[in-house]
């Protein structure tokens, strides 16, 4: 009987009490979200909004993933009198060079890059240097292969200008400085 008394009791106070929320077998320790919050106030900063987006290039078409092509040494670059710019030789692309900028024409599509190695952007025609554009596709080639059999019949002695890119810091061997004292 005293067991019993106690048990009453028990179940007396135990409705008495307010119970904690049951959903779905989860046990919830307030009656509300609000009772949580209440009691667990936070002085948090009010959320700021998010930057604006950046502002694409406006020169510059989506940038490819894959990029059109891998030289795996610098090029070597002739500037054929009349043209304005650089031409590379002995690679089996259509590769120009005005100063700090590269361009390639690939599959009717014109890139650009600031090194040779990429990465290559693809550039609509009409941003192309007014020395590119001014000149067709078939003069450049002829003027650059009339340049390269000059080039080619005698590296040595070659007077045009040309440029390979990584050669202006390049120191010269002691046999490139005893040549180049007997000229």
């Amino acid at each position: 009987m005293k067991n019993l008394a106690r048990f009453a009791a028990a179940a007396a106070l135990t409705l008495a009490l307010p119970l904690p929320l049951h959903a779905g077998g989860t046990y919830y320790p307030y009656q509300s979200y609000d009772d949580y919050y209440k009691k667990h106030a936070v002085d948090a900063p009010p959320p700021q909004p998010a930057p604006p987006p950046p502002a694409p290039l406006p020169e510059t078409q989506a940038k490819h993933p894959e990029q059109p092509i891998t030289l795996r040494e610098p090029p070597e670059f002739l500037f054929p009198p009349g043209l304005g710019f650089g031409v590379a030789v002995a690679v089996p692309y259509e590769l120009f060079y005005l100063p700090k900028e590269y361009y390639l024409l690939t599959g009717g599509t014109w890139y650009r890059a600031r090194s040779w190695q990429g990465p290559w952007l693809a550039t609509p025609a009409s941003r192309l240097p007014p020395e590119i554009r001014r000149q067709s596709l078939s003069k450049i080639h002829e003027l650059r292969n009339r340049e390269f059999k000059k080039y080619f019949k005698d590296k040595e002695h070659y007077q045009g200008k040309r440029y390979r890119p990584g050669e202006e810091t390049r120191v010269p061997t002691r046999h490139e400085k005893e040549k180049e004292k007997k000229r």
